[in-house]
């Protein structure tokens, strides 16, 4: 059964290289395979299951809607993960009472990903604004670390 998978699967991606329409299919293949994934990693309680579902569903969904010429531009793999970790870990955390590094991942990404179509979109180039934002970054959970030391 795997190798039947895989062949089709071969034939598929081939043909994406020379069909628009089969890259478009393979897209909406990796976009259904993602769902499975998020169902089964939510039926199960598996945080694998979970991120991988979100990994393939933000990555597949970018090249669907790039494919189909809804979007354009770098960055949006990024933001759709980004947000696809934001989600996952900010349940996580809500359920635990907890932060976990997931959050600080998630942000991130979906920062790395808005600045980039950011800069795609107005032609200004933010890569001088990393160093100053990456300073902000680390002055909050500065701060809110020491806020929540304080706490206890």
């Amino acid at each position: 059964m795997i190798g039947v998978f895989l062949i089709v699967f071969g034939l598929l991606l081939g043909a994406g290289q020379i069909f628009n329409q089969a890259a478009i299919a393979g897209s909406a293949l990796f976009l259904a395979l993602g769902i499975v994934l998020l169902i089964v990693g939510l039926r199960d309680r598996s945080d694998f299951a979970l991120y991988a579902g979100v990994f393939v569903i933000a990555l597949a969904l970018s090249d669907l809607l790039h494919n189909t010429s809804v979007i354009a531009g770098p960055g949006w793999g990024p933001l759709f993960l980004g947000i696809g970790v934001l989600a996952v870990s900010g349940t996580r955390a809500l359920s635990s009472h907890r932060l976990g590094i997931g959050l600080a991942v998630g942000a991130l990404l979906a920062m790395w990903g808005g600045t980039d179509i950011a800069s795609y979109y107005s032609n200004f180039s933010t890569d001088r604004l990393v160093g100053p934002v990456l300073l902000v970054i680390l002055g909050l959970y500065v701060v809110t670390r020491s806020w929540s030391g304080r706490r206890r």
